[in-house]
Order: C-alpha cells, then structure tokens, then sequence
C-alpha cells in the first residue's frame, strides 16, 4: 500500500484528511514540527522543521505521495508571512525534489491566493491572480515555488473552510452566541464556503487520479452567500438568536486587527483578527467557482452550507 506524507497533519484539515487515508487503507506519515500528545491511531509521525531541507528530506523519505497543507494563517508582519507559506515550502519543495519515490504532490493553496472577486462573477481560475493580502501573496509564492515539482502537482484553492473542531469558525460562532457580529466587508460581501468533508473528498480525488494533474482549481459549493445570510444559518444551527450585525468601516475594522495584534503579543496567544484579516475584509466579495474541477471530476456535489452547518454542530 502506498505511503502518503502528509504536512500540518495535526490540524484542522489535516486530521481529518489522514483519518479518512487511514479508512482506505493508505500508509499515512504526518509530518509535523512536534509530535502531539493525542496521536491518531494507525499513523506515523516524523518530525521536521520547515527551515531546515534536511529534516524535511528525511521526514519525506520513501514517500510516495505528499499533502502539503502546514501554513501560517494568521501572522504580524509581511516577512513572516512570507518566511512560514513561501520560503517553508520552498523548503518542502526542495526536499520533494531530492525524494525519488515521491510521484505526485497535492498543494492546500487558498482563495486568497487569487484574490477577491468582482461584484458581478465568481472568480476562475482563467482570471489573473491579484492577492490582496499578506497571506494570499505568500500562498501564491508557495504555489510557484512548486511548479518545478518533478512529479505530478496539483494545486487545490478553497475559499472559507468550515467543519467541526475548526479554531476559525468556532470563534465566529462565540461572538454569535453573544449576539454581536461585525460585517465582513460590507453587508452586502459574498462568499463562497466549503465544508471540511466536500474539501477531505477534493484532496483523496486528486491523490486518486491523474486527470487533475497538472491543474489549479477552485474548490467550493457552487453557490454564494451574503455574510448577513451565513451569520443567520450559523445561529438557527446553533438555536440561538441571530445576533446583532455590526457594520465598521475599513479604517476601523483594520484598527481592530491592530488592537488584536497588539494584545496577543503581550499575551502570546493566537489573534482572530489581524490587519492583513482586514486587508481581506476591505475586498467585500470573496467568491470562486468550481465550475473547472466539476468539469473535470465530473461530480457536482457539494454540501449545501446549512446543511453543513447542521452536521458541524449535530
């Protein structure tokens, strides 16, 4: 049975996409920085650092495919950003490179990667990239650094990923439950979503097949929805009142992001919000079609976001 190395193995995407290789039968080696005190039973950890090629090298070693999905999303500065999702996976490029078992690589970029979209359509992957934040551009220099990949690539961008256990969306829906939430851009923004399975069912496919080689795709439902629309699910899910719905300017909801940086660094913890969060917001629509990949899958289905929300608080 075929071995599969899987980066960020221990997150949100990443247990769930190992489990359910383990279901199927696959070898799965998660690399990760540090090994967990909650392993996953059936799975094999190699410990690496993302600066360091030789450790990825060896981390990789014997492999035949590899999911990288380790990245930074929430940083303080451009050059962390860019020294966590460019130059760390460059690394893991470089180490990709120098394994000779491994035959295909599966990228986890994002929707931010290419940018918001306009008003009128959902962006396609026929559109040129045009990040407008920190982390979309050191996504974007990920994607590049691995275009050299001897093997087979693929290069998966979804928008808003939501499911259970997910840090992002459980943090969402704590200020639901208190009843107050900021619009997202504008209460008038779209956005398009995808639920972690719909996601973990992209990822197995692309492994699986070779008609996606080669590809860069958009990976979401192929509907949109308004913000104030999603809030409204996101609380009848939770069977608590729709909560009050803040609007804030850019300066402010950027000045908010400055506010969370700056108390987090004296307390160490992980921001919710950040300025190149705010950067995002500034762009009210964030909507992609997956019109390409239904195309070449030939499959359509997708898990409507309230029927998602239900499964993720059920």
């Amino acid at each position: 049975m075929k071995t599969i190395a899987v980066t960020g193995g221990t997150g949100f995407v990443g247990r769930a996409l190992s489990k359910a290789l383990l279901e199927k039968g696959f070898v799965v080696r998660i690399i990760t920085r540090r090994k967990p005190a909650e392993t996953l039973e059936g799975a094999a950890y190699a410990e690496a650092d993302f600066a360091d090629r030789e450790s990825l090298k060896k981390a990789l070693a014997g492999a035949d495919m590899a999911v990288h999905l380790a990245a930074a999303l929430f940083c303080r500065s451009k050059e962390d950003f860019m020294r966590a999702n460019a130059e760390g996976t460059a690394n893991f490029a470089a180490a990709a490179a120098a394994t000779p078992s491994l035959t295909k690589l599966v990228y986890l970029s994002s929707l931010a990667a290419g940018g918001p979209s306009p008003a009128e359509a959902p962006r396609t992957e026929a559109d040129k990239d045009a990040p407008v934040s920190f982390y979309g551009m050191s996504k974007l220099e990920g994607e590049k650094a691995l275009k050299n990949f001897h093997g087979s690539l693929v290069i998966l961008r979804p928008p808003i990923i939501y499911g259970r256990k997910d840090s992002g969306f459980s943090k969402i829906a704590e200020w639901v439950r208190k009843g107050v939430m900021v619009n997202a851009g504008s209460a008038g923004g779209r956005f398009s979503f995808v639920y972690l399975d719909d996601l973990v069912n992209a990822i197995i496919s692309a492994l699986y097949s070779n008609i996606f080689d080669g590809g860069t795709f958009y990976v979401c439902e192929n509907r949109s929805y308004a913000w104030k629309d999603f809030i409204a699910m996101l609380a009848k899910g939770m069977g608590v009142k729709m909560p009050f719905m803040l609007s804030l300017p850019a300066w402010a909801v950027y000045a908010v992001g400055w506010l969370y940086e700056t108390v987090t660094a004296i307390t160490g913890a992980e921001p919710m919000m950040n300025r190149d969060k705010a950067r995002e917001a500034s762009a009210p629509n964030w909507t992609a079609s997956p019109a390409l990949w239904e195309k070449t899958s030939g499959s359509t289905a997708w898990t409507p976001l309230e029927e998602g929300i239900k499964k993720t608080f059920n």
